[in-house]
């Protein structure tokens, strides 16, 4: 490997490490068009609606992107999603996590955050538990 390239890796795993500390936790919905709960732990999360669906899983961060990143993967939850990769796209600033999925199973990731009234989209802003 080219020495030239060795910062650069380290920038990017140094934040990835720091986008995925700042995420762990309990993140309650407080803007959006949904009520939700996000817990994430390790690379694990839990996502449940206020009174409804329930989705669990795996997730895979790119802090490099603009918007940052976030695959999905859905390992229980409703059958028609189980096994697909929501395209997510955050933003994290302190105690806040502006997140937005694709459809789970979709393969185009949004560019920039839709409104948060959109019926298109599930676009959220989370505040830490």
């Amino acid at each position: 490997m080219a020495t030239h390239l060795l910062p650069h890796i380290a920038e990017a795993e140094s934040a990835l490490h720091t986008d995925l500390a700042r995420l762990q936790g309990t993140w309650v919905s407080s803007a959006g068009r949904r009520v939700a709960e996000l817990l994430v732990a390790g690379r694990l999360f839990t996502f449940r609606y206020k009174g409804g669906d329930m989705y669990m899983g795996a997730f895979w961060l790119d802090p490099s992107r603009a918007p940052r990143a976030m695959d999905m993967r859905i390992d229980e939850g409703p059958a028609m999603h189980r096994g697909k990769v929501a395209l997510c796209i955050y933003a994290v600033d302190g105690d806040e996590l502006h997140w937005c999925p694709t459809e789970p199973g979709t393969t185009q990731r949004l560019s920039d955050f839709p409104v948060l009234d959109d019926p298109k989209y599930l676009s959220l802003v989370f505040r830490r538990a």
